[in-house]
């Protein structure tokens, strides 16, 4: 990585996975942002929530499904906590019978790894 630059890093998190997959990885710094994703579920819809608080400057919960495939950039707040965020998914695969729906939801979690503290305000 050259000196001088920092780039932000996008992390994708494809919530149809069994379990939840993260590319590249589940941990994320300060100003870095994170796309929640249905892959390639295209019927299926999920809803993400983090129960406990969350690291994202929009705090949720987010929905997917239709033609919100994935949601739009969230970025990593400046002033989380290091330490891991749990969230939750309701997923829906979009295959039940419409006698069973709301039925067949799957439940399923993650978290977002935070690995590094904010970075300290200049002292004046």
């Amino acid at each position: 990585m050259p000196t001088g630059t920092m780039a932000n890093n996008t992390i994708t998190i494809d919530v149809s996975t069994t379990p939840v997959s993260y590319t590249p990885s589940p941990y994320v710094k300060h100003g870095d942002t994170v796309v929640f994703t249905l892959g390639n579920a295209l019927t299926a819809t999920a809803t993400v929530s983090f129960p406990s608080g969350t690291c994202l400057t929009t705090t949720g919960p987010y929905t997917l499904g239709g033609p919100t495939l994935a949601t739009a950039p969230l970025a990593v707040s400046l002033t989380a906590a290091k330490g891991i965020y749990s969230f939750d998914v309701d997923f829906n695969s979009g295959l039940e019978s419409q006698a069973r729906k709301g039925h067949e939801w799957d439940r399923k979690n993650g978290g977002i790894d935070v690995t590094s503290d904010p970075p300290k305000e200049a002292r004046r």
